[in-house]
């Protein structure tokens, strides 16, 4: 039973080179296969190499360079870093899956991901009025407020204060009004 268990959180990490080859964005391009990895570290590695390609940092919003993990008892796979046009976006695919974000392992490596690579933005999909969800809003990682975990937002924000991550200024307090006095 112990080693049922700890088969079944086993995260693997890939890299996907370029998504635009298998989703068409990048024109008739034979699709770039995807890369597994038995370490995170090994994972990194490929992504810091691959990140420098010309490529990323076309003006194509289509997602190129991607970092995802997966396992396969039980299964579950999610990006987690996708390039697009030069900057590091987060994947908040995984906030919807419980097979990830209830994942001790899945979190931990996204916390190295966020330390080690960093995230510049998110696409946010938010739901509409009738439960599907609306287009993405590309919005400044600093900005973004995780929908599962509220507190995590301020220690993402402390973690990158502390490790020199880049992060917008924090909003000038608005004075409250006085009654009587406008």
């Amino acid at each position: 039973m112990a080693d049922e268990k700890a088969t079944e959180s086993k995260w693997q990490c890939y890299i996907i080179p370029d998504l635009a080859t298998w989703t068409g964005a990048a024109g008739s391009k034979p699709h770039t296969p995807i890369e597994f990895y038995d370490t995170y570290e090994q994972a990194v590695a490929r992504f810091q190499e691959l990140r420098s390609e010309p490529y990323n940092s076309e003006d194509l919003s289509a997602a190129r360079l991607t970092f995802g993990v997966q396992r396969e008892d039980p299964p579950g796979a999610a990006d987690l870093l996708q390039v697009r046009q030069g900057k590091n976006f987060l994947v908040e695919d995984y906030t919807r899956m419980a097979s990830v974000n209830q994942s001790p392992e899945a979190m931990d490596i996204l916390r190295k991901m966020r330390k080690d690579l960093g995230f510049d933005r998110v696409r946010v999909y938010e739901r509409d009025a009738y439960g599907g969800f609306c287009d993405p809003k590309d919005i400044a990682f600093s900005r973004w407020k995780h929908p599962l975990k509220p507190m995590l937002r301020k220690s993402v924000l402390k973690d990158l204060k502390e490790t020199g991550g880049k992060t917008a200024p924090a909003p000038k307090p608005q004075r409250k009004k006085e009654r009587g006095r406008e």
